[in-house]
């Protein structure tokens, strides 16, 4: 392997995305036939890949998604709030483009927009055919079954508290169950 490659992740590529979203849409069509806002959407694309943020480690929906190919200890966990940043920041230029492809449509719904897939867009993404598409699938089933019941307020406050680095079941406690516990730090005069 030559050294000055760049590493190329499959979130950098923009058919990857469009896959995703479309994938993610019909999710969100199969539990509100409104859809959703630019502001949930970037919540439940970005929870629905790293599902273990919201779903606890055990129980059924924890097993549904390690049949599907998700492990609760991938370190990728532990900087989720920097991917959770530059991945929405993307979402509005992609739902622009499966606008534009005819996938995906935007209408007002009670004072603000929402998107949803088309015909169009359920035809196209009911072709994927790789396993990445079928563990996503269940992991945004999942996500957006559990989150859509919240209140806008209550999503940003909730992912605010997903996102955290410390805490029980914080996007960190993978990484300390394998690591264990760092060295503890003495409270400086500031958090005093």
């Amino acid at each position: 392997m030559e050294a000055h490659r760049p590493v190329v992740m499959p979130e950098d590529e923009v058919p990857f995305r469009l896959a995703q979203l479309l994938l993610l849409l019909d999710a969100v069509a199969g539990q509100d036939a409104n859809g959703a806002s630019l502001e949930r959407i970037g919540y439940y694309d970005f929870l629905s890949a790293n599902p273990f943020l919201v779903v606890p480690s055990e129980g059924r929906e924890a097993s549904l998604l390690r049949l599907a190919g998700f492990d609760p200890q991938v370190l990728a966990y532990a900087s989720s709030s920097q991917r959770f940043t530059s991945r929405r920041e993307r979402i509005q230029h992609d739902l622009a483009l499966l606008v534009a492809y005819g996938c995906c449509q935007v209408r007002n719904h009670k004072g603000s927009l929402a998107y949803s897939i088309t015909a169009a867009g359920q035809e196209l993404g009911g072709q994927f055919t790789a396993t990445y598409a079928t563990s996503f699938s269940t992991a945004a089933g999942i996500v957006v079954g559990r989150l859509r019941k919240l209140s806008d307020k209550g999503l940003r406050e909730q992912t605010a508290r997903w996102l955290r680095p410390d805490g029980h079941g914080g996007p960190a406690a993978a990484l300390m169950s394998v690591l264990g516990p760092g060295p503890r730090v003495s409270a400086t005069s500031w958090e005093r």
